[in-house]
Protein backbone atom coordinates (compact mmCIF):
# COMPACT_ATOMS: atom_id res chain seq x y z
CA UNK A 1 0.00 0.00 0.00
CA UNK A 2 1.53 3.29 -1.27
CA UNK A 3 2.04 6.00 1.71
CA UNK A 4 -0.20 8.27 0.39
CA UNK A 5 -2.78 6.25 0.24
CA UNK A 6 -2.21 4.76 3.59
CA UNK A 7 -2.48 8.41 4.77
CA UNK A 8 -5.66 8.96 2.82
CA UNK A 9 -7.40 5.62 3.94
CA UNK A 10 -6.75 6.57 7.74
CA UNK A 11 -7.86 10.48 7.27
CA UNK A 12 -11.30 8.83 5.68
CA UNK A 13 -11.68 6.16 8.71
CA UNK A 14 -11.38 9.04 11.31
CA UNK A 15 -14.41 11.08 9.64
CA UNK A 16 -16.77 7.70 9.56
CA UNK A 17 -19.17 7.80 11.73
CA UNK A 18 -19.47 4.16 14.17
CA UNK A 19 -21.77 2.88 11.92
CA UNK A 20 -19.62 3.28 8.53
CA UNK A 21 -16.72 2.47 10.84
CA UNK A 22 -18.46 -1.19 11.47
CA UNK A 23 -19.47 -1.54 7.77
CA UNK A 24 -15.66 -0.76 7.23
CA UNK A 25 -14.14 -3.21 9.36
CA UNK A 26 -16.63 -5.96 8.71
CA UNK A 27 -15.08 -5.58 5.17
CA UNK A 28 -11.56 -5.49 5.76
CA UNK A 29 -12.14 -8.78 7.84
CA UNK A 30 -14.55 -10.55 5.37
CA UNK A 31 -11.26 -10.18 2.96
CA UNK A 32 -8.93 -11.59 5.19
CA UNK A 33 -11.52 -14.43 5.25
CA UNK A 34 -13.76 -13.53 8.46
CA UNK A 35 -16.99 -13.42 9.55
CA UNK A 36 -17.36 -12.04 12.56
CA UNK A 37 -15.14 -8.96 14.43
CA UNK A 38 -15.32 -7.03 17.95
CA UNK A 39 -12.99 -4.42 18.51
CA UNK A 40 -12.44 -3.27 22.14
CA UNK A 41 -10.81 0.31 23.17
CA UNK A 42 -9.87 0.00 26.99
CA UNK A 43 -8.97 3.22 28.69
CA UNK A 44 -5.90 3.12 31.05
CA UNK A 45 -8.79 3.97 34.05
CA UNK A 46 -11.62 2.68 34.98
CA UNK A 47 -13.38 -0.17 34.74
CA UNK A 48 -13.19 -2.60 32.18
CA UNK A 49 -16.68 -3.77 31.46
CA UNK A 50 -18.55 -0.23 32.08
CA UNK A 51 -16.16 2.15 30.24
CA UNK A 52 -15.07 0.34 26.99
CA UNK A 53 -16.10 1.27 23.63
CA UNK A 54 -16.93 -1.71 21.30
CA UNK A 55 -17.65 -2.64 18.12
CA UNK A 56 -18.74 -5.50 16.80
CA UNK A 57 -21.02 -7.67 14.75
CA UNK A 58 -20.46 -10.72 16.87
CA UNK A 59 -24.22 -12.64 16.98
CA UNK A 60 -26.49 -10.56 19.56
CA UNK A 61 -26.91 -14.03 21.60
CA UNK A 62 -23.41 -14.02 22.37
CA UNK A 63 -23.13 -10.50 23.76
CA UNK A 64 -26.22 -11.14 26.01
CA UNK A 65 -24.70 -14.32 27.11
CA UNK A 66 -20.90 -13.06 27.47
CA UNK A 67 -22.35 -9.65 29.84
CA UNK A 68 -24.88 -11.63 31.45
CA UNK A 69 -22.70 -13.48 32.92
CA UNK A 70 -19.76 -10.94 33.36
CA UNK A 71 -17.22 -13.21 30.57
CA UNK A 72 -14.80 -10.16 30.11
CA UNK A 73 -13.47 -10.65 33.67
CA UNK A 74 -11.98 -13.83 33.38
CA UNK A 75 -11.81 -14.36 29.30
CA UNK A 76 -8.28 -14.95 28.24
CA UNK A 77 -8.02 -13.38 25.59
CA UNK A 78 -8.83 -10.18 27.04
CA UNK A 79 -6.25 -10.97 30.04
CA UNK A 80 -3.71 -11.99 27.41
CA UNK A 81 -4.09 -9.03 25.01
CA UNK A 82 -3.68 -6.58 28.76
CA UNK A 83 -0.39 -7.66 29.02
CA UNK A 84 1.01 -8.29 25.21
CA UNK A 85 0.63 -7.20 21.69
CA UNK A 86 1.59 -10.91 20.57
CA UNK A 87 -1.32 -11.52 18.36
CA UNK A 88 -2.78 -14.77 19.77
CA UNK A 89 -5.11 -18.18 18.08
CA UNK A 90 -7.73 -19.17 19.66
CA UNK A 91 -7.53 -23.09 20.74
CA UNK A 92 -8.59 -25.47 22.95
CA UNK A 93 -5.75 -25.06 25.57
CA UNK A 94 -6.50 -21.47 25.79
CA UNK A 95 -10.13 -21.48 27.19
CA UNK A 96 -8.86 -24.76 29.72
CA UNK A 97 -9.36 -22.76 32.23
CA UNK A 98 -13.14 -21.24 31.00
CA UNK A 99 -14.74 -24.16 29.01
CA UNK A 100 -18.07 -22.04 29.55
CA UNK A 101 -16.73 -18.99 27.00
CA UNK A 102 -16.18 -21.84 24.15
CA UNK A 103 -19.03 -23.13 24.43
CA UNK A 104 -20.67 -19.54 23.90
CA UNK A 105 -18.33 -19.08 21.13
CA UNK A 106 -19.51 -22.35 19.69
CA UNK A 107 -23.01 -22.11 19.91
CA UNK A 108 -23.09 -19.07 18.31
CA UNK A 109 -20.74 -20.06 15.57
CA UNK A 110 -17.07 -18.11 16.71
CA UNK A 111 -15.45 -21.33 16.82
CA UNK A 112 -12.37 -20.37 15.00
CA UNK A 113 -10.22 -16.74 16.01
CA UNK A 114 -7.55 -14.79 16.09
CA UNK A 115 -6.79 -11.58 18.74
CA UNK A 116 -4.47 -8.90 18.00
CA UNK A 117 -3.91 -5.89 20.58
CA UNK A 118 -2.45 -2.46 20.22
CA UNK A 119 -1.04 -0.78 23.79
CA UNK A 120 -0.22 2.79 23.50
CA UNK A 121 1.89 5.18 25.51
CA UNK A 122 -0.82 6.59 27.04
CA UNK A 123 -1.71 3.11 28.70
CA UNK A 124 -4.89 2.48 26.21
CA UNK A 125 -5.35 -0.85 25.17
CA UNK A 126 -7.11 -1.85 21.96
CA UNK A 127 -8.62 -5.79 21.06
CA UNK A 128 -9.38 -6.47 17.93
CA UNK A 129 -11.18 -10.34 17.47
CA UNK A 130 -11.86 -12.10 14.17
CA UNK A 131 -13.90 -15.36 14.53
CA UNK A 132 -15.33 -17.58 11.73
CA UNK A 133 -17.84 -20.87 11.84
CA UNK A 134 -15.44 -22.79 9.96
CA UNK A 135 -12.05 -23.58 8.28
CA UNK A 136 -9.04 -23.94 11.14
CA UNK A 137 -6.66 -21.29 10.81
CA UNK A 138 -3.67 -21.72 9.67
CA UNK A 139 0.44 -21.08 9.91
CA UNK A 140 0.34 -19.91 6.33
CA UNK A 141 -2.85 -18.25 6.56
CA UNK A 142 -1.99 -16.66 10.01
CA UNK A 143 1.59 -15.37 8.56
CA UNK A 144 -0.39 -13.98 5.38
CA UNK A 145 -2.47 -12.01 7.04
CA UNK A 146 -0.67 -11.06 10.28
CA UNK A 147 -0.30 -7.28 9.13
CA UNK A 148 -2.56 -6.35 7.95
CA UNK A 149 -4.54 -7.58 11.02
CA UNK A 150 -2.08 -5.33 13.37
CA UNK A 151 -2.74 -2.63 10.63
CA UNK A 152 -6.49 -2.94 10.72
CA UNK A 153 -5.98 -2.93 14.52
CA UNK A 154 -3.34 0.04 14.81
CA UNK A 155 -6.39 2.67 12.66
CA UNK A 156 -9.21 1.43 14.68
CA UNK A 157 -7.34 2.30 17.73
CA UNK A 158 -6.58 5.43 16.76
CA UNK A 159 -9.67 6.58 15.47
CA UNK A 160 -11.38 5.31 18.95
CA UNK A 161 -9.13 7.17 20.54
CA UNK A 162 -9.93 10.12 18.50
CA UNK A 163 -13.75 9.76 19.03
CA UNK A 164 -13.81 8.66 22.57
CA UNK A 165 -10.46 9.86 24.29
CA UNK A 166 -9.74 13.20 22.99
CA UNK A 167 -7.61 14.56 25.67
CA UNK A 168 -5.80 10.98 25.47
CA UNK A 169 -4.88 12.34 21.88
CA UNK A 170 -1.30 13.67 21.77
CA UNK A 171 -1.34 17.45 20.98
CA UNK A 172 2.54 18.09 20.38
CA UNK A 173 3.61 17.45 16.99
CA UNK A 174 5.77 14.24 17.05
CA UNK A 175 9.82 15.01 16.05
CA UNK A 176 10.60 15.20 13.04
CA UNK A 177 12.02 12.17 11.21
CA UNK A 178 15.52 12.18 9.65
CA UNK A 179 15.58 11.77 5.84
CA UNK A 180 16.90 8.62 6.76
CA UNK A 181 13.75 7.21 9.01
CA UNK A 182 11.40 8.62 6.75
CA UNK A 183 12.74 6.38 3.94
CA UNK A 184 12.71 3.36 6.33
CA UNK A 185 9.31 4.10 7.54
CA UNK A 186 7.96 4.44 3.67
CA UNK A 187 9.26 1.33 2.80
CA UNK A 188 7.71 -0.65 6.05
CA UNK A 189 4.66 0.89 5.20
CA UNK A 190 4.97 -1.31 2.21
CA UNK A 191 5.09 -4.18 3.54
CA UNK A 192 8.97 -4.54 3.38
CA UNK A 193 10.72 -6.43 6.00
CA UNK A 194 14.13 -4.90 7.55
CA UNK A 195 15.79 -7.60 5.32
CA UNK A 196 14.15 -6.19 2.03
CA UNK A 197 14.92 -1.92 2.74
CA UNK A 198 18.30 -3.00 3.40
CA UNK A 199 18.82 -4.47 -0.04
CA UNK A 200 16.56 -1.55 -1.29
CA UNK A 201 18.60 0.55 0.53
CA UNK A 202 22.42 -1.01 0.36
CA UNK A 203 22.23 -1.13 4.59
CA UNK A 204 22.76 -3.35 6.70
CA UNK A 205 19.80 -5.25 8.68
CA UNK A 206 21.08 -4.07 11.77
CA UNK A 207 21.10 -0.42 10.15
CA UNK A 208 17.55 -0.89 9.03
CA UNK A 209 16.45 -1.99 12.84
CA UNK A 210 18.70 1.19 14.10
CA UNK A 211 16.53 3.50 12.13
CA UNK A 212 13.34 1.86 12.65
CA UNK A 213 13.57 2.03 16.70
CA UNK A 214 15.06 5.42 16.74
CA UNK A 215 11.35 6.21 14.32
CA UNK A 216 9.29 4.43 17.05
CA UNK A 217 10.89 6.57 19.58
CA UNK A 218 10.60 9.75 18.29
CA UNK A 219 6.93 8.70 17.38
CA UNK A 220 6.35 7.92 21.05
CA UNK A 221 4.73 4.40 19.38
CA UNK A 222 4.40 0.96 20.73
CA UNK A 223 5.93 -1.08 17.00
CA UNK A 224 6.75 -0.05 13.95
CA UNK A 225 3.59 -0.11 12.36
CA UNK A 226 2.00 2.45 15.05
CA UNK A 227 5.19 4.96 14.24
CA UNK A 228 3.62 4.65 10.54
CA UNK A 229 0.43 5.29 11.46
CA UNK A 230 1.26 8.07 13.50
CA UNK A 231 3.96 9.21 11.32
CA UNK A 232 1.47 9.58 8.40
CA UNK A 233 -1.20 10.96 10.27
CA UNK A 234 0.58 13.79 11.21
CA UNK A 235 2.16 14.72 7.96
CA UNK A 236 5.54 13.37 8.43
CA UNK A 237 6.06 11.02 5.82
Amino acid sequence: MKTHSIFYENQCITQKSETQLAEYTLKKIEAYGFNFFLFRLIPRFGNISTHSKIITNYPNGFMELYEKNHYVQKNPIVIHCQLSISPIIWDEELFRDTPEILAGNQAHGLNYGWSQSVHDTKGVVSILSLARSCTPLTEDEFEDKAAGVLWLCNQLHTCMTTRYLPRHVEQAQPHRLSARESEVLKWTAEGKTAFDIGMILSLTTRTVNFHISSAIRKMGANNKTSAVVIATKSGLL
